[in-house]
C-alpha cells in the first residue's frame, strides 16, 4: 500500500522544495533591493522597505500584507555639499503605508527640506478609542513604535548623510499628531533630543510631559471652531512649559488639514522652526 502512494508523494515534495527555494530567493532579492543605496539627486524620491518589522497600523486596519516602508523625498534644490533640514510628517487615521510624503512636500513646496513619510504602528494591547470607534494612539503605542522609528531614522541617516542635525522637525495631523505626542511621551526623552521642533495638527492632546518641548519651536493647528479651545489649551500648556509656541487657526468648519493652512505652516517651518 505504501509503495502505491510513493509516486504521488515524490512530485509533491519536489514542488514544495521548489516553492520554498523560490520564496527564499524572492525574499533575498527584496532585501537586497531595500538595502541598495539609491541615487541622491535633486527632487529624487525613493522608498526603503523594512521586511523584518511587524505589521503596521495600516496593514492591521486594512487586513493587508503590506511591508513597513519609509519614503524619502529630496528637495529640488538638494545639494550634497550642504546640510538640509528634515521634515517628517505623520499621516492621520491608520497612518497609511509610509509611501505618501505629498503633504510634507506640498507644505515645503518641494524645496530646502528633506521630507520623509513613515507608517504608524499600534501596540497589540492598545485599547484607546473615541466614542465613534476611532483608534487614538497613546503613550503605549508610542512605546511600541519607537524602536521601529529609531531603526528607520538610523537607516535614513545612513542613506542621506547630510541631514542637518540641528534642524529636524516632527509633525503630524490628527492621529499623526497623537503619534508624535506618544513618541515624545514614551521614548525616554530620545525623540525630544533627536528633533528640534514639533508640529501638532488637530491632535496631540494626550501629551502629559510638556517640559519635553522646553526651548523648542512648537506649532499647533486648529481647523474649526469646535476644536479651537482644546488646541489653544495644548498650545498654552506647551508655552507654560517653555516651548516657543505658535498657533494657526484656519477655520474650514471640520476636522481637516486644509491646504489653505499650508502657507502659515510653511512660514513657521522656514522661520522659527529652523532658527
Amino acid at each position: 500500500m505504501s509503495k502505491e502512494r510513493m509516486p504521488a508523494r515524490v512530485p509533491l515534495m519536489i514542488l514544495r522544495q521548489i516553492l520554498f527555494l523560490f520564496l527564499i530567493s524572492m525574499a533575498a532579492r527584496e532585501t537586497f533591493a531595500a538595502e541598495s543605496p539609491p541615487e541622491l539627486r535633486p527632487g529624487g524620491r525613493f522608498a526603503v522597505r523594512f521586511l523584518e518589522m511587524p505589521p503596521t497600523f495600516y496593514a492591521l486596519d486594512q487586513k493587508k500584507h503590506v511591508a513597513a516602508q519609509m519614503t524619502i523625498c529630496l528637495p529640488t534644490n538638494y545639494d550634497p555639499a550642504r546640510k538640509h533640514p528634515l521634515f517628517i510628517f505623520l499621516t492621520g487615521g491608520n497612518g497609511g503605508t509610509g509611501g505618501n510624503p505629498e503633504v510634507a512636500s506640498a507644505i515645503t513646496e518641494g524645496r530646502d527640506f528633506i521630507c520623509v513619510s513613515v507608517p504608524l504602528f499600534r501596540a497589540p494591547e492598545s485599547q484607546a478609542m473615541t466614542r465613534s470607534g476611532m483608534v487614538i494612539l497613546t503613550a503605549a503605542d508610542g512605546r511600541y513604535m519607537w524602536p521601529f522609528f529609531r531603526t528607520m531614522l538610523g537607516r535614513l541617516e545612513e542613506i542621506v548623510a547630510n541631514i542637518d542635525p540641528a534642524h529636524r522637525v516632527l509633525g503630524g495631523f490628527s492621529n499623526g499628531a497623537h503619534a508624535a505626542a506618544a513618541l515624545l511621551e514614551a521614548s525616554d526623552g530620545e525623540v525630544a533630543r533627536r528633533f528640534s521642533a514639533f508640529f501638532f495638527g488637530e491632535g496631540g492632546g494626550k501629551l502629559q510631559h510638556f517640559e519635553l518641548l522646553r526651548g523648542k519651536p512648537f506649532l499647533m493647528l486648529s481647523s474649526n471652531a469646535q476644536s479651537r479651545p482644546r488646541a489653544q489649551e495644548i498650545c498654552d500648556a506647551a508655552r507654560e512649559a517653555g516651548a516657543l509656541t505658535a498657533f494657526v487657526f484656519e477655520d474650514v468648519g471640520r476636522h481637516a488639514f486644509p491646504p489653505s493652512a499650508y502657507p502659515a505652516v510653511r512660514a513657521w517651518l522656514r522661520g522659527p522652526a529652523v532658527k
